[in-house]
């Protein structure tokens, strides 16, 4: 959950892609456009800080609930949510996030 938060804050899009699980609905956009549009996240948002809540997983599956701290023109974009993540060749690939209020 760390290192997709610092690519979003340095705008690496590529990572971004790299790290979604193989049936996540963005891997049906074209791969080139969705490394665009994610790099340019970091041009209109400020990413402030990561607050990790709880993390669990039981080796091929984990779940993060965190709160993300991000500011958008001055508006505050802050949110928390609860992150699940599937092991795939040894590595942990994003699945889905569901809001946490």
């Amino acid at each position: 959950m760390r290192s997709r938060y610092s690519a979003f804050a340095l705008g690496l899009g590529g990572y971004l892609v790299k790290t979604l699980a193989p049936d996540h609905p963005d891997r049906a956009l074209d791969e080139a456009a969705l490394v665009i549009e994610l790099s340019r996240a970091k041009e209109r948002q400020r990413f402030l800080g990561l607050t990790i809540h709880d993390a669990q997983d039981d080796g091929a599956r984990g779940e993060v609930t965190f709160h993300a701290r991000i500011f958008e023109r001055g508006l505050d974009r802050s949110f928390t949510e609860r992150s699940t993540f599937v092991r795939e060749n040894g590595a942990w690939r994003y699945a889905a996030g569901e809001a946490v209020d």
